[in-house]
Formats: C-alpha cells, structure tokens, sequence
C-alpha cells in the first residue's frame, strides 16, 4: 500500500551580501597640523557625546579610547596619545541615517537567521517522524507478506484436502480455527493501514507547512537583497575642528571590533597621519581586511606614525 509521502524541495535562495564600501575621511585639518609641532605633546581625548541607540557605555568608550592611545604609543615609542576626562579632542558616537541602515541589515539578517533556526527544527521534527513512519510500513509490509504466504498455505492444504475427498471433522475444526486467525490478523492489519494512512496524512499536512515556510523565508531573502545589496558609500568616521575645537565623530559601525578600528583610524588623522596604501593598514582609507580580534597597527602604519613623530620603537 502506497500512503504518498511527498518530499520537500527545499531550494532555499543565496542572500547576497552587501556590497558596501566603507569609507574613512579626515577633516580639513591643514592649518592645525602646520600651527601644532606633531608628537610634541601627547594628543588627549575624552569621551563626548553618545547617542543611547548605540548601547555603548562611556566607561566602555573610555577604556576603547585609552587603548588604542597605548597601541599608537606602543609603536612610536612613546606616548603620543591618552585618554584624558578632560581632553582637548572629543570622540563623539552620532547617530544617522547610516547606522539606522546598518541597525536594519542587522535586524533582518537576525530574522533571517530566526526563520532558518525554525525551518531547520521543523525539517528535524519531520525527518523524526518520517522515519517513525517508514519503520511503520516496514512491519506494515512484513506483516502483511507474513498473512498472505499464511493464507496462500492455508488455501493450498485446503486444495489438498478436496482433493483427497474433503475433510474429516478435526480437519474442518482445524480449517476454522487457520481461518479465524487468519480474520484476525487480516483486520488487526486493516486497522494499521487505516492508521498509517491518516500519519502520512498528517506528515503531508507538516510537510506543507515546512514548505510554506522556506517559501516565506525566501520571501524575505528577495526582500533583503532589494533592500540591502548594491553599492553603498558610507562614511564611518570624521577628524574635525573649528577654531581651537577638535573632535571625532563616528557615524557607523557594526559592532565593537569595527568601532575601534574607526576610532583609531580618526586618531591616527589627528596626530597628522595621512592615509596609506595598504589595505591591510589601520590608516588604509577603505574598511575591509582590517577587523580581527584584535586592532593591530601594520609596518605601513607604524612608518607613517614614525615619519610624524621622528622616532619609533623599531
């Protein structure tokens, strides 16, 4: 008996990752560089305005600041900036537009994952309970198999004894009581059968919703991709001044690593540095090959920071 399970086609879409360039920029910083002798003093910066949407904490901002102070003054060889309550350059975390689109892309691509997460454990439930229903019809068949060659002896001794003229009368109580079994088996097996056919009903009713789901799931991939993919420029941080006032304003960022790695890029502007061709280089203008665990300085960055301040540790 066939109980048409159907298979899931489950060809789920490819989210395309966006293709965003994230860009590093300094401030007109000329006329200040040219009036301040570079590393003659250490630089100070102190924690300015943030925006609350960030969920970042000025004590947390605070020890970011201070070290990545030490990782510039580590290469230099002395301390060339500092974390200071009052210091004279403010690093302030703005919130725009920028960071609402990189919040968003984070937002779906979290509900992206939330719908793979239940596709994924409802694909397990099903797979479970298929199984459970094929070891079913499995024994369905076996036993079914077992019934027929029990009813096909059983027809062939019958046509044995008409042939031999019939049978005696503990012959015809033995014929009743193979034939009652054989009733018995046949509806205990009837009643399986209606069983399974109402779980592969029920395993088609699941299946469906599955499907109804990678369908909705790669609803939202299309969406995604329309939303988030292309070309997008954005300008994650800024060096600034206006008269004797200098901040770092951060406009983006997707987590901490990423937040760091702009702070110190804008320090690095600060104390005069330029940006420099290696894409791998803290001081490189475009974000990419930087993020690791851990902010480190490349020989780029360390020769440029040395060509500011004359000296190095090297």
């Amino acid at each position: 008996m066939s109980f048409g399970i159907f298979k899931i086609f489950n060809a789920l879409l490819v989210v395309v990752a966006a293709g965003v360039l994230l860009l590093f920029t300094r401030g007109n910083e000329t006329e200040t560089l040219q009036q301040v002798e570079p590393c003659g003093e250490p630089l100070t910066f102190q924690v300015g305005n943030i925006d609350d949407r960030f969920q970042i904490s000025e004590e947390e901002l605070a020890q970011m600041l201070q070290n990545i102070s030490e990782i510039w003054s580590e290469a230099a060889g002395k301390t060339v900036m500092k974390f200071s309550d009052d210091g004279e350059i403010l690093v302030n975390l703005v919130y725009d537009n920028q960071q609402q689109m990189t919040d968003s892309e984070r937002q779906f691509r979290d509900r992206l994952r939330h719908e793979e997460h239940q596709i994924s454990r409802l694909e397990s439930e099903y797979e479970r309970m298929n199984d459970r229903f094929d070891e079913k019809t499995s024994r369905y068949k076996n036993d079914s198999a077992e019934l027929q060659q029990q009813i096909d002896e059983m027809n062939e001794w019958v046509n044995e004894q008409n042939s031999a003229g019939g049978f005696y009368e503990h012959e015809l109580e033995k014929f009743k009581e193979r034939k009652n079994e054989i009733n018995e088996k046949t509806a205990r097996l009837n009643n399986r059968a209606v069983s399974l056919k109402a779980e592969a009903g029920e395993l088609n009713r699941f299946l469906d919703e599955i499907n109804k789901k990678i369908k909705h799931k790669n609803n939202l991939v299309k969406e995604y991709n329309q939303t988030f993919s292309g070309v997008q420029r954005f300008t994650q941080g800024t060096y600034e001044w206006r008269g004797d006032d200098r901040w770092i304003n951060v406009f983006q960022f997707s987590d901490h690593r990423e937040l760091k790695l702009v702070i110190a890029h804008e320090m690095g502007h600060a104390i005069g540095i330029d940006h420099v061709s290696n894409p791998e280089s803290v001081m490189h203008h475009l974000m990419g090959n930087q993020i690791g665990p851990n902010l480190q300085l490349s020989d780029e960055d360390i020769a440029a920071l040395n060509n500011i301040c004359g000296t190095g540790n090297n």
